[in-house]
């Protein structure tokens, strides 16, 4: 997998599902398609990851150490409300109800690419994050990305 580009406006529908724009869609190898995993994101977000990519960040778990509570804590902290879902005959994925009310989460949506997984916005708090942390955006950019060679020269 190369990545993942783009951000996509999408509305849920009456039954919380969302219907996966097909652009989206075509950047996913054949066999990541039909099945995601569907969790919690580090910020207020949910995180639709590719089964592929579940399985290697299941891999990376694996690699804690679980006699140390911050490690043990981490992986429930981070695996709780995961849910496995599959694409439908017309292109939908439900929603886990509890996800989408913990993102706060109700009807207008933005899918946002995150390399190699896609985050799900609440499109109000998606747009005020954006606002707020634009004005940052130079500094950050120096922060993370200043010391590397981006252009892998």
């Amino acid at each position: 997998m190369n990545g993942f580009i783009g951000e996509y406006h999408c509305k849920l529908d009456a039954k919380g599902r969302l219907l996966l724009p097909s652009d989206m869609r075509k950047q996913l190898s054949p066999e990541d398609q039909e099945n995601f995993v569907i969790s919690r994101g580090v910020d207020d977000c949910l995180s639709v990851y590719p089964m592929s990519e579940w399985v290697r960040v299941l891999a990376r778990l694996r690699e804690l150490n679980r006699f140390k509570a911050k490690d043990r804590k981490f992986a429930r902290m981070f695996q709780k409300g995961a849910t496995k879902v599959s694409v439908d005959s017309n292109g939908r994925v439900l929603l886990p109800k509890s996800l989408l009310g913990w993102a706060s989460i109700k009807k207008e949506i933005v899918m946002v690419a995150n390399v190699d997984l896609w985050e799900v916005w609440d499109k109000k708090r998606y747009q005020a994050l954006m606002s707020e942390d634009w004005t940052e955006f130079e500094q950050l950019a120096a922060d993370v990305m200043g010391d590397s060679n981006v252009s892998g020269e």
